[in-house]
């Protein structure tokens, strides 16, 4: 399995040569990352020309009365292999309910902070077997083609870059690779328990392959790579009727031809929907599209004849002349956050922040951005679009406000004009 690793990984590093050469690796001690932590240590030792850098973060849940012990153990762990870890501490009440969810989203919360303080990228242990469960329960759930292509490989998320190069590995091998090794690793008893649906979809799986479907997880990794090259054929065109009929402005609002959005709809109903739910995520800084259901009633509400505006996932819909304006809602804004000089930010979902003096987002209430062209159709709205914008509050005691630009999601942070004191940089997910 090393030599597999190796060249894969290797393979990984060569193919996308705009990676840093650090990396923060979510590590839970679990046999998926620990795995992943051993065969990283026999990569650096093998290719030291790559000179790559990898920081374990531990998330400490406080799901469990020992959690802390837990962690460190996880901890001494990394040391002796020669790393230097860190533990992050999720400090937010518990919820009542859905723990699962609350628990991963404050994980990837510090994972995404750890990856942005060490000028990093993402390592996370996900395997063959996840990808099959996940293909599974977002094939109950009605997903697209592009929720059945499932967990990708590398993909650019919020200016940073997440690898799971142990997806081609079943969890069968990990475990193989442990035992032969004599390496220990913590089981969380979560994992167990059939409250949750992971459990629960992994129990079917096993059922199916046991009864009537013996090759499920072959034939549903099958599934995610046909939609992926379907998705490969399809995107080319999307793209293009995207950018003959949408205009992104640099401050997060979007326009939309009525007229041809129409025709798109009576052609293909579902690609209407993917735009839609994609112009929602971005103006409305989702980290997901709003369900397919609620988009397209949204669709359907558009094409009214007595329409005029609608909201959904923070974000308001207005007809003007033969356009439909998406424009942010001034809820739901995350500002007084505190930011620190040369590093990268996440600013409301929407923008790659970066400045190069230190202290406060707050709300800009100054006319700071003039909508340049006076015949912009979205000069009515300026207000509610500055509004949703933030300036900088310096430590001395001065206001800040940002120049404004437009990248595509998959540009490399790198790559970002550095010599502004003050930059906000549209993440256009459009075109993904």
């Amino acid at each position: 399995m090393i030599e597999n690793f190796n060249n894969h990984f290797k393979k990984i590093l060569y193919n996308f040569s705009d990676l840093p050469s650090n990396f923060v690796l979510g590590l839970s001690g679990g046999v998926d990352s620990t795995t992943l932590l051993y065969l990283l240590k026999t990569f650096k030792t093998n290719n030291p020309d790559l000179n790559i850098n990898v920081y374990p973060v531990i998330i400490d849940h406080r799901l469990r009365p020992k959690s802390n012990l837990e962690a460190m153990n996880v901890k001494n762990l990394a040391i002796k292999l020669g790393f230097k870890p860190v533990i992050k501490l999720i400090k937010d009440t518990q919820p009542t309910g859905n723990i699962q969810n609350w628990a991963r989203v404050h994980r990837r919360k510090l994972l995404y902070e750890s990856a942005v303080y060490y000028s990093a990228n993402l390592l996370l242990a996900h395997h063959f077997d996840d990808q099959v469960e996940t293909i599974y329960m977002r094939l109950l759930k009605g997903s697209g083609i592009d929720g059945l292509v499932g967990m990708k490989e590398i993909n650019f998320w919020n200016g940073i870059f997440i690898l799971r190069p142990l997806l081609i590995f079943k969890k069968a091998k990990l475990k193989e690779y442990m035992s032969k090794n004599f390496i220990n690793y913590f089981e969380d008893p979560s994992n167990k328990s059939p409250k949750y649906e992971r459990v629960r979809t992994r129990e079917t799986l096993m059922m199916f392959k046991k009864n009537t479907w013996p090759k499920v997880a072959d034939d549903l990794n099958m599934l995610s790579i046909l939609n992926k090259k379907l998705l490969d054929l399809i995107n080319p065109y999307f793209i293009k009727w995207i950018e003959e009929n949408i205009l992104v402005d640099k401050r997060g609002a979007v326009k939309i031809n009525l007229k041809n959005l129409k025709l798109l709809f009576y052609k293909s109903n579902q690609v209407s929907i993917k735009i839609l739910g994609k112009i929602i995520q971005m103006v409305g800084g989702k980290e997901y599209s709003p369900k397919k259901k609620k988009t397209l009633n949204l669709i359907q509400f558009i094409f009214k004849s007595n329409f005029k505006s609608k909201s959904l996932g923070n974000v308001n819909v207005y007809l003007e002349e033969k356009f439909i304006l998406f424009i942010r809602e001034r809820r739901n804004l995350c500002f007084n956050m505190k930011i620190i000089k040369n590093k990268y930010y996440i600013f409301d979902g929407r923008f790659l922040l970066f400045s190069n003096v230190s202290g406060t987002i707050v709300q800009n209430t100054k006319n700071y951005f003039d909508i340049e062209d006076k015949e912009s159709i979205f000069i009515k709205y300026k207000d509610q679009i500055n509004n949703s914008l933030p300036i900088i509050k310096t430590l001395e005691g001065e206001s800040v406000s940002p120049h404004l630009n437009i990248m595509k999601d998959t540009t490399f942070k790198k790559e970002i004009i550095k010599d502004r004191s003050f930059g906000l940089y549209l993440m256009n997910k459009l075109l993904v």
